[in-house]
């Protein structure tokens, strides 16, 4: 879509960013799984460009990121390196898919790039997450700070109710707490990301 829409889409999200003051930006990411319509393969340097620019964006307007990643973590990582991101906004990888040893990398991002990654939060949701074997492991080992339950539903016929406390439930078994722990730990995770403290 970036390439497609020319330059203007840069304007028009400062824009739509500049009427929204307490919007985040994104989701957005790197992919290198999805392949567009009509296309032969995955556009991972299009992609890469049009995440670079919005993530520049997040930066000079000081917003929190929601990122999306699939199949692209090194990318993403360099890209967080290579921006400045997250010392300078908060970076939320929203149904992380990641293995321990990216999350330990992430957490571990130090000055020079983007910081210490205290400013990594890391959700977890039913609808993408509990496909994988290594999601309560990978969960168990993000900082209690950190860790965000999400829906990754949208939609009239979603029961985002249902899918939520079925990630709740996962959360609290992975961190060994209570549902109602693991519900106040992740919105008060939730609120410091979204600056609604």
């Amino acid at each position: 879509f970036g390439e497609e829409s020319g330059g203007g889409w840069v304007d028009d999200l400062r824009a739509r960013l500049a009427r929204h003051p307490r919007a985040a930006v994104g989701e957005i990411g790197l992919d290198g799984q999805w392949v567009p319509p009509g296309l032969d393969g995955v556009q991972s340097e299009a992609q890469r460009a049009v995440f670079e620019t919005q993530l520049a964006l997040a930066v000079e307007l000081q917003r929190p990121v929601s990122m999306h990643c699939v199949k692209a973590y090194g990318e993403v990582f360099d890209s967080l390196r290579k921006q400045g991101s997250p010392a300078q906004v908060p970076v939320y990888f929203h149904s992380f898919g990641g293995k321990e040893g990216m999350l330990d990398s992430l957490l571990k991002m130090k000055p020079g790039g983007p910081a210490s990654g205290g400013d990594i939060y890391f959700g977890f949701s039913a609808a993408v997450n509990l496909r994988s074997p290594k999601t309560r492991a990978v969960m168990a080992a993000v900082p209690d700070e950190r860790i965000l339950l999400e829906s990754d539903l949208e939609g009239p016929s979603a029961d985002v109710q249902a899918d939520l406390a079925q990630m709740l439930g996962v959360i609290a078994e992975a961190k060994g707490w209570s549902e109602e722990e693991a519900a106040r730990v992740t919105t008060a995770n939730a609120r410091r990301f979204y600056s609604l403290e």
